[in-house]
């Protein structure tokens, strides 16, 4: 989700119809794993990926994780 742009953890969880507290749990794991990044808003938290984790595959559309010691295909949404 977060690859199409930076939610909080109420829109994350409303949207994957999940109870917030396990939304924020695994939000915490991806974090602390440094694959997203996190910036407070007003009262709200704003997560979106790292910056150079999502990357495009040179004169196509299809986009992958750079974990740095490997490369993860992100498969096509629906809308794409």
């Amino acid at each position: 989700m977060l690859r199409h742009g930076e939610m909080t953890v109420g829109d994350i969880s409303e949207f994957l119809e999940t109870e917030l507290v396990t939304v924020s749990h695994h939000l915490k794991i991806l974090r602390h794993a440094g694959l997203i990044e996190v910036e407070r808003d007003g009262r709200f938290m704003v997560y979106r990926l790292r910056k150079d984790l999502l990357q495009k595959v040179a004169r196509t559309s299809q986009e992958f994780l750079n974990l740095g010691c490997c490369r993860i295909e992100v498969p096509k949404t629906e809308s794409e």
